[in-house]
């Protein structure tokens, strides 16, 4: 369900997805470790678990829905002032993301080496600074997992989808700003086929298919080929808008099934490079579904209060709860609680969960909020004489 607020687009019902995305990733940190010593005898209730613990596929709902947001929200800019300010669109990115992921970075290298000799750690990290102040923190968990040459904090492991996202940010705005409408989604596709056939040549490299940038572009392009389908296409957004419950619980059931039985759907020559295009699909659908639905159906997420509550929350959810889990496990080592019996397992996970929506909390309103207000500002911008008149030209 879309609304607008001044000259920003929001779309209500994608907070939930962010929570739930963030959730999947925290529980694959905080409390996956409690399955392996729980001994699960159903192997459909353990897949489940599993499911429900996989960061991954929350890191990839999170790229979908980037490239969708962005990809709108440029075409929108484009269609309103009748250009693309890249300035404006660097300067917002920089002010949304940089102060709390450099706030991490710090904790990360500067802090994180006083806890670990609280803990008698002398394990050295072996994470290059310089990357993941360049945004290419992805690159650097390659070639530590590959080489394997130390160990890295799971503050530092976690940034590595923010500078995709930062990588795709740099690049991306310049298909739409250099280049004619009539063609964007032929580059985009251009985009989309070139990655598919990167992910084709690495098909058997798990690290490369899972941090490389290139690997991971599906996502980003498929939610970009979505915002530009409903922006020029008004029979697709109407059949988006005009949805029911029916299809919203299809979209939601498929997304599903892709994933959990993701191995046994994906039986052919390089189904682990080409199976991402279909579940990137499906969280796509799900994502174009609930943007624009119309219905008020039980099945908009945004019926899930808690999670919609808390999607403003979900970037320092995402990158502080290693925080929160790093000081926790000093502070459980310290007492001397041993976290491989379940019991103290699940404590730990339940208290890493509520010390996490606290932090961000505190998080966004003491501290990403002041950024934001700046960020806000740049939404509003007005409409300058020379471009007044192309604002009915372009918007339709």
């Amino acid at each position: 369900m879309v609304g607008h607020n001044n000259n920003r687009v929001f779309f209500k019902n994608l907070d939930a997805i962010r929570f739930i995305a963030a959730l999947m990733v925290f529980l694959g940190h905080a409390v996956s470790p409690a399955l392996k010593i729980i001994q699960v005898k159903n192997t459909y209730i353990e897949r489940l678990l599993l499911l429900l613990c996989d960061g991954g596929i929350g890191v990839s709902i999170f790229f979908v829905l980037s490239g969708f947001l962005i990809t709108f929200l440029l075409i929108k800019e484009y269609k309103e002032v009748g250009e693309i300010s890249l300035r404006q669109f660097y300067i917002r990115r920089i002010l949304r993301i940089w102060p709390l992921y450099f706030l991490v970075i710090s904790f990360t290298f500067a802090i994180y080496p006083f806890f670990k000799t609280l803990i008698n750690q002398n394990t050295v990290l072996c994470s290059n600074v310089i990357y993941h102040i360049f945004f290419l923190s992805n690159f650097d968990v390659i070639n530590i997992l590959r080489t394997s040459n130390g160990l890295n904090a799971l503050s530092q492991n976690i940034t590595w989808s923010v500078s995709i996202e930062e990588q795709f940010y740099l690049l991306w705005p310049l298909i739409f700003i250099f280049t004619k409408p009539k063609i964007w989604i032929y580059l985009v596709s251009f985009v989309l086929l070139l990655s598919i056939g990167f992910r084709i040549k690495n098909n058997y490299d798990d690290l490369i298919l899972y941090f490389h940038t290139i690997s991971v572009l599906p996502d980003l392009t498929i939610g970009g080929i979505l915002a530009i389908s409903v922006q020029y296409s008004t029979k697709f957004k109407q059949w988006l808008s005009n949805s029911n419950t029916p299809l919203l619980a299809f979209s939601i059931v498929l997304s599903f099934i892709l994933v959990y039985f993701q191995k046994e759907l994906f039986q052919f020559p390089y189904n682990r490079a080409i199976s991402r295009l279909f579940v990137s699909s499906s969280f796509a659908f799900v994502i174009g579904l609930q943007s624009f639905t119309k219905s008020k159906s039980s099945l908009n997420l945004s019926n899930l209060k808690f999670a919609s509550s808390w999607g403003k929350y979900t970037y320092g959810i995402y990158l502080l709860h290693p925080i929160v889990i790093t000081l926790l496990g000093v502070i459980f080592r310290l007492l001397s609680i041993n976290i491989n019996i379940l019991l103290n397992s699940l404590i730990f996970g339940l208290i890493a969960f509520i010390g996490t929506l606290a932090i961000s909390k505190l998080s966004y309103n003491y501290y990403e909020l002041k950024f934001l207000m700046m960020k806000e500002k740049l939404y509003n911008m007005k409409i300058s004489p020379k471009n007044r008149d192309n604002k009915n030209k372009f918007v339709k």
